[in-house]
C-alpha cells in the first residue's frame, strides 16, 4: 500500500510538472520548457515571403531541434519584427501586412535565432477614376477644365500609392485629356475616359455641358421714375457661354435688392438668343434701387440700377442751419446741408442732392442722404460782403413731380484789415507853415479788397501836423485828413498804422520854402588872384531860415567890379561870387538885392596898403 501510494504521488507531480512546462497551466511566456533548455538548432520556413495586398496573411513555421537533430516538440520560440509598419506578426508566426515594403521576421528559441524577410508589394488590381474624393460623375462645362484622378487599389480595396496611369478619352472633339489627367470641355455631349495602371484599366463616363458663363443686362439700365412707379422700359438680360454664343432655356430669377420693389414676372426662361425680361416697379422710398438677375450655377449676377424720384407731396426738406453768417472768403465747414424726410417725418436715405452755389463755392461731401436723410456740404463764401445764396434740388428737376428746390441764404461780412490803400493826396507840395491843397485819403480793406469799416487808423507825420492823429475808418472804410506842413523845408513822410497790417504804408510831401526873406554874404576861400579878389558867396533864406533856390540876384559895387553881376540861387540858396578890389582902400561895399522882392543886403569891407600888397578887412 505504501509503494502504491508513493508511486501514485510521483506520477501526479511528473505530470503537474509536464503541464507547467508546456503552458497548459500557469504563465506560459515566463516558462522556460525543457524542450528550450534543449535546443540545439532553430530554423524558420519559408525564408522569404511575399503579400500581394495590404491585410494579407502569410503563415512561417518554426523548426527546432537538439543536438541529435530531433525536433522538440515542446519548445516555445518568440517571434519579432524589425518593421511593424510593414509587417506584424503574431504568436504562432502568422505575419499580416500592414504597408508597402519589407520587413525581417525573427524566431527566437533561448540563445539561438532564425531570421526570415517578408515584402508586401500591393498589385493592382482595381482602376477607378475620379473627379473628386466623393464622386465619380465627370462633368465639365465647354472651355472648361476639371482634373482627374486615377485611383488604383489592391485586391482588399486598399490604394496602391506612386501610381502613373495612361490617359485616353474617346472622343476627342468632344473633350480631351493630357497626361496629368486634366480635362478639357469642347463642345457639348459624352465621352468614355480610360485610365490604364499596367494591364488594369478604369473608366469614367465625361459629359461636356453648354453651361452659362455670363449674365449681362442688355436693356433697360440707368432709368428713373417716381417711387412706387413701374420704370419705362422692360429689364432684359442675356445668358451667354463662353464663346459669347447665347444660352437657350435658362431659368432666370430677378431680386429686388433689399426688397425695393417688384418684378414681374420674378423668374423666366432664356430664348433663343438667351434674352429674359421682366417689367420692375420701384419700391416706394425714394433712391437708387437695384434689381438682380442670376442663374443656377453661377456666381456673377446682373444687376441693374435704376433711381427712384422722391414725391413732392410726400417729400419735406429743411435746412440744417440757419441766419448764417462769416466774413467773405470764409467757409462753414460741415454745418451747412440740409435733412430730407417723407409727410410723416421718417428720414429719406439715398436720396441724390444737387448743389449750386450762387455765391461763392461749395463741395458736397455726399452724393446722397445718408442715413439720417441728411446731406452736408462745405459752402465757401464769395469776396464780396453781402447776403450770399445755395441752392440745393432734391432728387431731379426734370422729374414728373419735381421737389421744390431749397435755397439757403448767408451775410458775408468784411474780413480782418489786411491792407492800407492810398487813394488821393500822395506827393503834394505846399510851401512851410502851409496846407497841403488836398486831403489825404487812404482806405482800409481786407484780404479780398473789401472795405472795413470801424478800424482804428494812427497817422505818424514826419513833420508838419495833421488834425488828429487817432482816427477811425467810415462806413467805407476810409479815413480823411489835412497835413499842415512845418517850418523846415524837405520831404516829409505820413506814416498810416492800422494794427494787424506790418506793411507801412506812407504818404509823401514836399515843403517848399517860403518867398525869399533874407539875403546874406558868407566869405569863401580866397582865389588865386591874392588878396585883390574877394570871393563870397550869396544866400537867400526864407522867413523860417530855410534856403530859396531858384531866386534871380544881381549885385553892384562902386569900387573894383563884381562877377557875376547877375546870377540864380542854387539847390542851396547860393550864388558864388568873385569881388575884385584892385589896390583900392578905405572902407568899400557890396549890394545885393533878390529880382521881384524887396530883399537887399551889403557886404562892406576896410582895405588898407601895406608893403606886402593890398589888404582888405571886413
Amino acid at each position: 500500500m505504501v509503494a502504491a501510494i508513493a508511486s501514485t504521488g510521483a506520477a501526479v507531480v511528473s505530470l503537474v510538472s509536464a503541464l507547467y512546462t508546456y503552458g497548459v497551466i500557469g504563465r506560459s511566456d515566463s516558462h522556460q520548457t525543457i524542450g528550450n533548455f534543449g535546443a540545439a538548432w532553430v530554423g524558420v520556413r519559408p525564408a522569404a515571403d511575399t503579400a500581394l495586398a495590404i491585410g494579407d496573411t502569410l503563415h512561417l513555421a518554426a523548426t527546432i531541434t537538439d543536438r541529435s537533430g530531433s525536433v522538440l516538440v515542446g519548445a516555445h520560440p518568440t517571434w519579432t519584427s524589425d518593421d511593424p509598419r510593414v509587417a506584424a506578426v503574431l504568436g504562432d508566426g502568422s505575419v499580416v501586412a500592414r504597408g508597402p515594403g519589407a520587413a525581417g521576421i525573427a524566431v527566437i528559441v533561448g540563445g539561438l535565432v532564425a531570421h526570415a524577410r517578408v515584402v508586401v508589394a500591393q498589385r493592382v488590381a482595381v482602376v477607378s477614376v475620379e473627379a473628386t474624393a466623393l464622386d465619380s460623375a465627370v462633368t465639365v462645362a465647354e472651355d472648361a477644365r476639371v482634373a482627374l484622378h486615377a485611383v488604383a487599389r489592391d485586391a482588399r480595396g486598399y490604394v496602391v500609392a506612386a501610381i502613373a496611369p495612361r490617359w485616353h478619352i474617346d472622343d476627342t472633339t468632344v473633350a480631351s485629356i493630357d497626361t496629368a489627367g486634366i480635362v478639357a470641355g469642347h463642345a457639348q455631349g459624352r465621352s468614355i475616359v480610360t485610365a490604364t495602371v499596367g494591364a488594369i484599366d478604369g473608366h469614367a463616363a465625361v459629359s461636356v455641358v453648354a453651361t452659362p458663363s455670363a449674365i449681362a443686362a442688355v436693356s433697360g439700365t440707368q432709368q428713373r421714375a417716381l417711387a412706387g412707379r413701374a420704370v419705362p422700359q422692360a429689364i432684359v438680360v442675356r445668358v451667354t457661354n463662353r464663346h459669347g454664343r447665347p444660352v437657350q432655356n435658362q431659368l432666370v430669377t430677378f431680386v429686388s435688392a433689399g426688397g425695393q420693389g417688384t418684378p414681374a414676372p420674378d423668374t423666366s426662361r432664356t430664348d433663343a438668343d438667351g434674352r429674359a425680361r421682366a417689367i420692375w416697379t420701384l419700391g416706394a422710398r425714394p433712391g437708387r434701387q437695384t434689381l438682380l438677375a442670376s442663374v443656377d450655377h453661377l456666381d456673377t449676377t446682373a444687376r441693374v440700377d435704376a433711381e427712384a424720384d422722391p414725391v413732392a407731396r410726400d417729400t419735406r426738406v429743411l435746412p440744417l442751419a440757419t441766419r448764417l453768417g462769416a466774413e467773405a472768403g470764409a467757409s462753414f465747414g460741415d454745418s451747412v446741408g440740409l435733412r430730407v424726410t417723407d409727410s410723416t417725418g421718417r428720414a429719406l436715405a439715398g436720396v441724390p442732392v444737387t448743389w449750386v452755389a450762387l455765391d461763392g463755392s461749395v463741395r458736397p461731401l455726399g452724393a446722397r442722404t445718408d442715413s439720417l436723410g441728411q446731406a452736408r456740404v462745405r459752402w465757401t463764401l464769395g469776396a464780396s460782403p453781402g447776403a450770399q445764396r445755395l441752392r440745393a434740388q432734391v432728387g431731379a428737376a426734370e422729374s414728373a413731380d419735381p421737389v421744390a428746390p431749397l435755397t439757403i441764404l448767408a451775410t458775408a461780412r468784411a474780413g480782418a484789415p489786411a491792407t492800407i490803400v492810398i487813394v488821393s493826396g500822395d506827393d503834394q507840395h505846399a510851401m512851410v507853415g502851409a496846407a497841403l491843397p488836398k486831403a489825404i485819403t487812404v482806405m482800409v480793406t481786407d484780404a479780398h479788397g473789401n472795405r472795413v469799416s470801424g478800424v482804428p487808423v494812427v497817422l505818424s507825420p514826419s513833420g508838419g501836423t495833421v488834425a488828429d492823429t487817432a482816427l477811425r475808418s467810415d462806413s467805407a472804410g476810409v479815413v480823411r485828413t489835412r497835413w499842415t506842413m512845418g517850418r523846415a523845408a524837405g520831404r516829409l513822410t505820413l506814416a498810416v498804422h492800422v494794427d494787424g497790417i506790418t506793411t507801412l504804408i506812407a504818404v509823401r510831401a514836399h515843403a517848399l520854402p517860403a518867398s525869399p526873406a533874407n539875403l546874406s554874404f558868407d566869405d569863401a576861400p580866397p582865389a588865386h588872384g591874392g588878396r585883390s579878389v574877394r570871393r563870397l558867396a550869396a544866400l537867400v533864406t526864407d522867413a523860417y531860415g530855410n534856403p530859396v533856390p531858384d531866386v534871380p540876384l544881381h549885385f553892384t559895387t562902386r569900387t573894383g567890379s563884381v562877377t557875376p553881376a547877375r546870377g540864380v540861387t542854387d539847390t542851396h540858396g547860393r550864388v558864388s561870387l568873385a569881388w575884385t578890389i584892385a589896390q583900392h582902400t578905405g572902407e568899400l561895399t557890396l549890394t545885393g538885392a533878390t529880382v521881384g522882392h524887396d530883399v537887399t543886403a551889403a557886404y562892406t569891407v576896410h582895405a588898407t596898403t601895406t608893403q606886402a600888397g593890398a589888404h582888405a578887412q571886413r
